[in-house]
């Protein structure tokens, strides 16, 4: 049985935005933020959502400088993205031979697949291009996999993404602890038999409730 979401009232909004009352009642007004519920004439909100959206509609409203109907636009259409097409790969590798590789067999399964070569273009695919799962080597240059990890599952916008770390130096207990306590959903080692990371990515999809 799923957990029921936490809701919240629009002075608890407010301070997880850290903006006025008044602010928020904008939000909703566009749309930006939904009601999940009533009671009486409370509005109330699902908090997952609303922290989640905090800073997708900061990062919209400071670095891209967006208006309040923009910034709904685009959520909507990233709502209607998630939920059409295929379910999306990023592969991150430095190997560019077994990216392409990898990319060839799940485009043939019917994935839609993006690439990185690195740490930092994967963290950025990952907060623009929302993927339904990571498939993430752990040696990469600029940052390594630990850190794409760490960093993905501590951001609200990309923390429900599941990750499988896959790489030739996964062998230890440690290493397995240290993947496990930065979120990674799933570990597979190199030499890797693609059918059988296909079946992964098949199970880690079904568990992960997105």
């Amino acid at each position: 049985m799923s957990e029921l979401p936490k809701l919240i009232g629009i002075d608890e909004v407010a301070e997880v935005f850290e903006k006025s009352i008044e602010s928020i009642r904008k939000y909703k007004n566009y749309g930006i933020l939904k009601v999940a519920d009533k009671v009486g004439n409370k509005d109330l909100f699902d908090r997952d959502d609303v922290v989640a959206k905090k800073q997708v509609v900061k990062d919209m409203q400071v670095r891209q400088g967006l208006s309040l109907s923009q910034i709904a636009d685009q959520l909507e259409s990233m709502i209607l993205e998630a939920s059409a097409g295929p379910e999306k790969i990023l592969i991150v590798e430095d190997e560019e031979a077994t990216r392409e590789t990898w990319t060839e067999f799940f485009e043939n399964a019917g994935y839609g697949v993006l690439q990185a070569g690195d740490g930092q273009t994967a963290l950025e695919l990952a907060r623009t291009e929302h993927p339904s799962i990571v498939l993430l080597d752990l040696r990469l240059p600029v940052l390594d996999g630990y850190q794409v990890c760490q960093r993905l599952k501590s951001d609200p916008t990309t923390s429900q993404i599941p990750i499988i770390m896959i790489t030739a130096f996964l062998t230890g207990a440690d290493d397995t602890v240290r993947g496990i306590e930065y979120g990674a959903d799933d570990y597979l080692n190199k030499p890797v038999d693609l059918d059988v990371l296909a079946a992964r990515v098949k199970m880690v999809l079904r568990r992960v409730v997105r």
